[in-house]
């Protein structure tokens, strides 16, 4: 008699565990049809937008547009005295060979990029450059300063300290002069 109650008592106990096991996978199903349920009615509404399309679009142009000016965001001088421009040109070459070391090329394509254009001798530092540069590094920094070049050209023509930007066959002789550097290097 004694062995009769106590299996009852173990099985009601097993039966309180099961039942309270299936309600706990009842309610996490429950929970998890009614998120799929919401997931799908809002991409339903998302999708049948008239205008999905073409926000869509727009977003994805604005990443490509914001990408591509990080890209060509490099680091400029604040003051044209000489030597802060000397300083930010040691600065520059510094941070390029670390950034070189961690073997983020793309960062020391653009420290370099802003170590030449800063540069009394722009041709040496190529030359230097080219000897102490991996080729993978030296192949992008020369794909990659035309395009820097081109932007410091606008920014300092846009800067002139509220002077208008010269006119007539002095108007860009750093650009120029940067692009015959760039070519003679590359050759």
């Amino acid at each position: 008699l004694q062995i009769k109650v106590q299996t009852e008592a173990v099985v009601s106990t097993q039966s309180t565990g099961n039942l309270r096991m299936s309600r706990t996978l009842l309610a996490g199903g429950i929970a998890a049809a009614t998120f799929l349920s919401y997931c799908v009615y809002f991409d339903y509404k998302r999708r049948s937008d008239p205008m999905y399309k073409t926000k869509l679009r727009e977003r994805r142009r604005a990443e490509r547009q914001k990408a591509k000016d990080s890209e060509l965001d490099f680091p400029m001088p604040s003051a044209v005295d000489q030597m802060s421009i000397q300083k930010f040109f040691m600065e520059q070459v510094q941070m390029g060979e670390e950034k070189l070391g961690m073997g983020d090329n793309l960062g020391a394509c653009k420290h370099f990029a802003a170590a030449v254009m800063n540069c009394g001798q722009g041709y040496q530092l190529l030359q230097i450059l080219q000897s102490t540069m991996p080729p993978e590094a030296y192949k992008m920094f020369m794909e990659y300063l035309p395009k820097a070049q081109a932007k410091y050209s606008r920014v300092m023509m846009g800067k002139g300290g509220g002077k208008p930007a010269p006119a007539g066959p002095t108007a860009q002789p750093k650009v120029s002069n940067d692009r015959v550097i760039a070519e003679e290097a590359v050759d």
